[in-house]
């Protein structure tokens, strides 16, 4: 699945979240057991009342500090909707979870193959031999235009590829025209994990403001020293 369609997916189940935890009382961990009268009751009581308790799951507590709680006849529906509720959330949560986790594990991978292929870049390229031919007359043409559309570029301020990344930024392209500068954020002391989430976080709020769905393959890396921040300690006076 691309990454974007797992962020769709992400908004959704979060919004999903927000109105059933705002749609009224819920409980976690709790069931509902219900039970018919005893003891001295009549037959008739035995038969058709019943009384319910909630009961606690394993290792939680209920508010009164107890595994267990009677709860009125009158009442049981209005616990069994929070009961129900409760579920549902959880539910929603469990799924929240693993689609974070999948976003992550897209987004490092993302950021492996980034810091790889930079790397790759600085080897030396090689060239088919040239082709020399005699006498010949070689002449250029304009190519064809290109539909007008946005591209991201990733900027990353760091000393090497396998050095920590100082700060990152953005740039957006369309055709030849740099039409967007994203200021530098500083990233220093930051895990690479929590590097890839801010440039997750980037590349959501540029899909959102240019319609951008990745960063190009080519990522501009500038000198630590170049970068515009003040004050910034890395950076020479």
């Amino acid at each position: 699945m691309l990454l974007t369609d797992l962020q769709k997916q992400l908004a959704s189940l979060e919004t999903e979240l927000e109105n059933a935890k705002s749609s009224g009382n819920y409980l976690i961990g709790v069931r509902i057991e219900r039970s018919p009268a005893g003891g001295s009751a009549s037959k008739g009581a035995k038969e058709s009342c019943k009384y319910a308790r909630l009961r606690a799951g394993r290792g939680k507590l209920l508010q009164n500090g107890k595994k267990s709680l009677y709860i009125p006849i009158e009442k049981i529906a209005e616990y069994q909707a929070a009961c129900d509720r409760g579920k549902q959330i959880q539910q929603l949560e469990r799924q929240i979870e693993r689609i974070k986790t999948q976003i992550g594990m897209s987004q490092r991978s993302q950021y492996r193959r980034w810091t790889e292929k930079n790397h790759q870049q600085h080897k030396a390229p090689k060239f088919p031999r040239p082709v020399t031919l005699d006498n010949a007359e070689v002449s250029t043409v304009d190519p064809p235009i290109a539909p007008a559309t946005s591209a991201a570029i990733l900027v990353l301020y760091r000393q090497s590829p396998h050095s920590p990344v100082h700060a990152v930024a953005a740039e957006i392209w369309q055709g030849n025209q740099k039409v967007v500068e994203v200021k530098p954020m500083h990233c220093m002391g930051m895990r690479a994990d929590k590097v890839t989430d801010y440039i997750k976080v980037l590349l959501v709020d540029l899909n959102r403001r240019y319609s951008v769905l990745r960063f190009e393959d080519v990522v501009r890396e500038i000198p630590v020293q170049q970068c515009p921040l003040i004050p910034c300690p890395l950076k020479h006076s």
